[in-house]
């Protein structure tokens, strides 16, 4: 109970986006909803209304996938007791605009950015180490890949009552967004996981990876999340047998 109250306090005086987060976050909403709606100003022809109405409604999935993302990211770093700072990575913006363009929106490139973290003085007294470290912003950084995972079986579970194209389009992103996410190419979530825990990355890229081919195909959602959890951990346990056990004994 102490800890939920602890937890409650942090999040009443950290969680808050700073000025330069929040403009940063809506130059990324707005250009990969450009992105990802690229192809919807029209069927036969362009459209201004029709495109303009579509890119409102990437706006709103991209805006939801990403808090999503971001604020499990926030709330479990102030848990270990770390202030989490979201960063553009504004070459990955531009780098995306490039190809959706070059590729007249068939391929999406989904690189918004990252995070850095900040010790907050005080917060983790008690802790096995006090200060930054590696495995800690490992952690930080999939817990917010997961929840974009789950976002999308969330929606996926949802279809199977509501049949609707926006809702489709949700789950696609979602999966897109979670599999970019645990690239190891900084300042990507994946990047920190990586260097943060190598058993903890190997673990993370099967459930992703299976889960997004699952999740897009004609099984539950539940189903898709339990099997994927499976493939996870016996790839995660295949890897450290091979590679993480043998490491060791040399």
């Amino acid at each position: 109970m102490g800890d939920l109250t602890d937890l409650t306090d942090k999040i009443k005086r950290y969680f808050k986006f700073t000025p330069l987060e929040i403009r940063s976050l809506i130059i990324t909403i707005l250009v990969i909803a450009f992105i990802i709606s690229f192809r919807e100003w029209g069927v036969r022809g362009f459209n201004f209304s029709t495109g303009l109405f579509n890119y409102f409604n990437a706006v709103l999935i991209v805006a939801l996938s990403m808090l999503v993302h971001i604020s499990v990211q926030r709330i479990w770093s102030l848990g270990t007791g770390y202030r989490l700072e979201w960063k553009m990575w504004s070459f990955g913006l531009l780098f995306g605009l490039i190809i959706v363009f070059l590729t007249n929106g068939l391929f999406w490139l989904i690189l918004p950015g990252g995070f850095m973290v900040h010790h907050l003085a005080g917060h983790r007294l008690g802790w096995f180490r006090y200060g930054i470290n590696y495995w800690a912003v490992g952690l930080i950084a999939v817990t917010g890949t997961i929840s974009t995972i789950f976002l999308a079986a969330i929606f996926k579970a949802l279809s199977g009552f509501v049949i609707n194209s926006l809702i489709q389009k949700v789950i696609t992103f979602n999966i897109v967004y979670a599999v970019y996410s645990i690239l190891p190419i900084p300042p990507l979530d994946g990047s920190r996981t990586f260097y943060g825990s190598r058993m903890l990355y190997a673990f993370s890229t099967a459930f992703i990876i299976a889960a997004a081919i699952l999740l897009n195909s004609s099984i539950g959602a539940g189903v898709a999340v339990i099997s994927a959890l499976f493939i996870g951990i016996v790839l995660w346990l295949l890897y450290y047998i091979f590679f993480e056990h043998k490491a060791w004994k040399y």
